[in-house]
């Protein structure tokens, strides 16, 4: 070790001190002298030193002023055969009696010298080691089995709870092992066991509980070092609290089992744009695997082109730190089109800092054909509402001829309003599609369910009406069954009714469908006197409205009703039922 430390002689003899310098000098030892012990204690606020010489007599306030102005020094004292010892010789660190050899003074001299050059880098390292340890907020324990004794920092003490008197007791590893979760214990304590008779070097985590029942996580490594004679002699530990990381790598956890579960899609962007997670999700709404998008950028697959503008505003104002929530339209790699719920985040590191985003798209295509679905609705409902409207002032214009009394008036208009309503019924019960013929006969004639295939026959493949056609056949209906109850095969016990119906060729290519209403077996039928709203419905208005033409015909056998109209107009398609013929 080259000695690069200074020493200071303090003799108040001249001729002793100019032989010491002589010596030192001679010895390559940079060195200083003064006179007296005020010198030296001066010269020693000013310069640093290594080393004071203290030759002769040496007052104890002396030693003690050096120590506290310098207190990492070295003290050697010169002094005559039987000295008187000085309460601060405990502060001194050599001896040396007058007369001495020269080789002897000056290896004592450079012996001490370098024992302030060790004890200076010893504190550097300590002092080094200690900012390590704040830094890190590292626990560090070094425990002599050989002797017993064990030190360690004041982080150890804090991570592991010990005792005020824990340093004259020593430390245990039962203290430690009583404060390991109950989970933990086993395993540590066979791993302690095993390095106790093998040594070697050890990494595990594991939980404490501490005092107030909280749990902390501790990391631990370390090494069981083999002494001389082959024992375990010294255990090295250092810890550390990982509870932030256990718990972030817990949260991070189930970060990615949500996300890897999840029925939205979920992706994230760098600053580039370029992809770099894409869930299982987002395979399954878009159709791409994770390996074919990675590292690529969105508007290479599912962005259509007409939306790439669109998107680059988006990002934008991401990577500019701003949230955005959106509907918009995708493609899957198909090419099918897809309207999506967009929800972009800007993702930041711990300072703040953005480095990407990541976005949660949902489907949205079947809640965008609902809503389509409720607009049509709507509009259908709007456009229904003013013709139903229209049907019930007809109705009730009729209804209210020179003919009727107030009484018969309510009567009529409320059956035809209640057969309206079936007509209805009927129709929003298939939101509003269309309606099966038979279910509309049977709606109309409902009083009258148990004569249906012994006195009232239907005949024919069912057919789905649409909306149109239903309202007005409903309302035929209800004024024929009406009139049957009344005046007709429906007001007597034997009266019958036959109900047909067939979809015919027209000669071309257009279809017709020809519905008949046949009454038999009931008293004779007397022609009305005037036309009603019942006559004109049945004679005019449900031909008129489907764009053909209907007929009532009051032959003395029964009252016969044939309707003739383009299919197009009436059918929205044929019921899977087998023809009805009864």
């Amino acid at each position: 070790m080259q000695i690069t430390a200074k020493l200071l002689v303090v003799d108040g003899e001249p001729a002793s001190r100019a032989e010491m310098l002589r010596l030192l000098e001679q010895a390559e030892l940079k060195v200083s002298a003064v006179d007296s012990e005020v010198a030296g204690v001066a010269a020693l606020g000013a310069e640093s030193f290594g080393l004071a010489i203290l030759a002769g007599e040496v007052a104890t306030e002396t030693i003690y002023d050096i120590k506290e102005r310098s207190p990492s020094i070295s003290i050697l004292r010169i002094v005559p055969a039987g000295h008187a010892a000085l309460a601060a010789d405990s502060l001194i660190d050599g001896i040396l009696v007058a007369p001495f050899e020269a080789g002897e003074f000056v290896a004592l001299v450079r012996a001490l010298l370098r024992l302030y050059q060790t004890r200076a880098m010893l504190r550097d390292s300590e002092a080094r080691l200690r900012l390590v340890q704040d830094a890190g907020g590292l626990a560090v324990a070094d425990c002599d089995l050989a002797t017993g004794r064990a030190s360690w920092s004041p982080q150890f003490a804090e991570l592991f709870q010990l005792p005020p008197d824990a340093a004259e007791t020593g430390l245990k590893f039962d203290a430690i092992l009583s404060l390991v979760h109950e989970d933990d214990k086993a395993a540590l304590l066979a791993e302690y066991r095993r390095l106790l008779r093998r040594g070697g070097q050890f990494h595990r985590q594991f939980r404490i509980r501490r005092a107030d029942e909280s749990v902390t996580w501790v990391n631990a490594r370390g090494s069981f070092i083999e002494g001389a004679a082959g024992r375990i002699e010294r255990i090295l530990c250092l810890c550390s609290d990982i509870t932030e990381e256990r718990q972030a790598e817990s949260r991070n956890a189930q970060l990615a089992a949500i996300v890897a579960s999840s029925i939205d899609a979920i992706a994230s962007v760098d600053f580039t744009d370029r992809i770099r997670t894409w869930n299982h999700g987002a395979e399954q709404l878009f159709g791409y695997a994770a390996y074919e998008v990675l590292g690529r950028k969105a508007t290479d697959f599912y962005v259509p082109p007409d939306l790439v503008e669109e998107r680059d505003n988006m990002v934008r104002r991401l990577m500019e730190g701003e949230a955005v929530e959106y509907q918009t339209r995708r493609q899957h790699k198909n090419g099918q089109p897809i309207d999506v719920w967009i929800r972009g985040t800007p993702m930041r590191r711990p300072d703040g800092s953005l480095f990407g985003a990541s976005f949660i798209i949902r489907n949205v295509t079947a809640q965008k054909q609902r809503e389509e679905h409720v607009r049509f609705l709507m509009r259908e409902l709007t456009h229904r509402s003013k013709n139903l409207l229209a049907v019930i002032q007809a109705m009730a214009r009729q209804s209210l001829s020179l003919h009727s009394s107030p009484e018969e008036f309510v009567e009529r208009f409320t059956e035809r309003l209640n057969g309206l309503a079936g007509s209805h019924d009927l129709l929003l019960s298939d939101d509003w599609a269309g309606a099966s013929l038979i279910q509309l006969i049977r709606s109309q004639l409902q009083h009258y369910d148990d004569l249906f295939d012994s006195r009232i026959h239907l005949q024919g493949a069912d057919l789905i009406l649409r909306p149109e056609a239903a309202q007005n056949i409903g309302i035929a209906l209800h004024e024929l069954s009406t009139n049957a109850a009344k005046f007709g095969a429906l007001s007597v016990p034997g009266g019958t009714i036959t109900v047909s119906w067939a979809v015919i060729n027209d000669g071309g290519d257009a279809r017709r469908v020809q519905l008949r209403w046949k009454e038999q077996s009931g008293p004779p039928v007397v022609l009305p006197t005037h036309k009603g709203f019942g006559r004109m419905v049945m004679d005019r208005i449900a031909g008129q409205a489907l764009g053909g033409h209907s007929k009532a015909v009051f032959a003395p056998d029964g009252v016969y009703w044939e309707l003739d109209v383009p299919a197009s107009s009436v059918v929205r398609e044929t019921a899977e039922a087998q023809p009805i013929s009864s």
